[in-house]
Parts: structure tokens; sequence; C-alpha cells
């Protein structure tokens, strides 16, 4: 019979080894298959990534597209042809908190895989890589940062673009004027309604409401400056290893395939021409990685 203090010994050896365990979030499948229901995060003007059409009301962009082949592929695993897709409005302020607090399955958004964000969630490949870039229109004799000294810039709040303009300022005392906005399509709206003097953005996130101008596009120029490379990926909550697989298993043949290419031709083209694929994009297509940045201004 075993004495009582080695019964003790061996509730304390137990309660060691389950302090020290590694804590797994919710079975995303398994919850998914239970809810009968994938729940993907989108945003109403992330435009080309992830917005909602203003005349047909459907929930679309390049991001969504991928999450759409994760969807089918969850259903292939799960069995079930009948699992529903819920689409669930985020923002710039809740999104990276909806996937932790397990609001959302999936962030399919134009989110930013960085260092600091991966300690609180998990990311899938890089889907995209984009730069932060100034747009001015070219008669404003706006040519370098220094120029834009006490000029007002629109910009989304609490975003990656935000701090790295406040970091801007700190590292070669500037300062900014910002002007708010809800999105990177408002942020393009304020500068052509004269309500900024730039509009700060990623540059593939300014390209479609830039063709949105028109021929008067042609009035507006990026500063050759750059404040960053950022890529971005596809957000799902961390530690839930089997998700993440499917999820990589999903982004990395789409890219290996050709299958993203395809869809960036398609999101990124316009009658006034395509954004052209930048190397480090071209880079993120040859080398599938979901490695999170640190945030530093150039």
């Amino acid at each position: 019979m075993k004495s009582v203090s080695m019964l003790r010994h061996g509730a304390l050896m137990a309660a060691l080894l389950l302090a020290n365990a590694p804590v797994w979030a919710e079975d995303t499948l398994a919850r998914i298959a239970s809810a009968g229901e994938l729940r993907l995060g989108h945003r109403e003007k992330s435009l080309p990534f992830s917005y909602k059409d203003a005349t047909s009301g459907k929930v679309q962009g390049y991001t969504v597209d991928i999450c759409l082949q994760i969807y089918e592929e969850i259903k292939k695993e799960l069995k079930r042809p009948d699992l529903k897709l819920k689409y669930l409005l985020v923002d710039g302020k809740n999104r990276i908190s909806d996937v932790k607090d397990n609001v959302v399955d999936l962030e399919c958004g134009g989110t930013a895989n960085t260092a600091a964000r991966q300690k609180e969630i998990s990311f899938s490949h890089h889907i995209f890589v984009a730069s932060s870039a100034f747009l001015v229109r070219k008669n404003s004799g706006i040519k370098t940062l220094d120029d834009l000294q006490n000029k007002k810039i629109a910009v989304q709040g609490k975003t990656t673009n935000e701090n790295l303009l406040k970091a801007n300022e700190r590292t070669f005392n500037r300062k900014f004027e910002y002007v708010p906005v809800e999105s990177t399509l408002d942020a393009v709206n304020a500068l052509a309604k004269g309500q900024a003097d730039a509009a700060f953005a990623d540059d593939a996130g300014i390209w479609i409401p830039l063709t949105r101008l028109g021929k008067s596009m042609d009035d507006y120029v990026f500063l050759e400056k750059r404040l960053s490379v950022e890529p971005y990926s596809i957000g799902l909550r961390r530690d839930d290893p089997k998700f993440k697989e499917l999820v990589d298993r999903v982004t990395r043949r789409m890219i290996q395939g050709g299958e993203m290419t395809t869809l960036y031709k398609k999101w990124f083209s316009a009658e006034q021409g395509t954004l052209p694929m930048s190397i480090f994009m071209k880079e993120a297509l040859r080398r599938p990685s979901d490695i999170g940045v640190e945030q530093i201004a150039f």
C-alpha cells in the first residue's frame, strides 16, 4: 500500500506536468463541425482585399477568394458539403481580438503579419506583400517627407500605418497633422476632396480607390519614399496546429500551383492598367512563409 507521502508526491508531480503542458486552443475544426458553419471575418471597405459591394451587398475581394478556397477544403476535411458560411464584419480596431476571442474563425482582410501580432494570433502563409506609401497631388509641390512637415495626412486609425507615421515623427523629429479615416478608400477620398494633403496607406490598398477616380487618377503620384514592407496573411487562432495545417495546405497549394498569381491579376487590374507586382511579392510566391515581421520605419 502506498504511503500518504508517496501519494502526495505523485499528485504534486502530476500538477507540475499539467502546469508545464502546452495550452491548446479550442479545436477549431471540431467547433465548426458542431456549429455547422465557418465564420469568416471580412472588412467593410478594404479594397481590393476584403469589402462589401455597395450595389450587390456581396462580400468579395482578393483575400476573400483565398478564404473561400479554405472553406471548400474544410468541407472536404469534415465531409460536410452542407457546411454553411457566415460572414461577420470586423474592423481595424477589433479584427485581432475577434480572432482571439473566438468571434470569427478566419480574419480575411488586408492584415499585416507582424511579430507583435503573432503573440496574439496565428497567421497563414503570406498572401500579399505591400509597402506603406504616400499618395499626393502632382501639383502639390510635395516631393519628400520633409515637405509633409505640419501637413494633413489621412490615415486609418489603430493600424500599422498609423504606428509607422508616429515612429517616423519620433525618429526624424517631424510633425504630421493626422486626419483619421475608417478605410483606405476614405483616405483617398479625403485627399481628392482637399481634406488632406496626402493619403498614407499600403500601395496596393490605394490602387483600386485610385483607379475609381478615372482620368483624374493621373493628377496623383506616390512619393518615392516608403516607410515599410509588410506581408499580409490570413488570421486564425493560436495553438491550434490542426487548423493551421489545413489553412497552410490551401495557401501553399495556391501559391505553388499559380492560383495566387491568377488572383493577383484578377484583383489588381483595371482599365487604367495593372499594379506592377513588386519584387517582394514575387519572392513571397517563390518561397511560402508565415514569418511575422518586425515593424521598423525605414
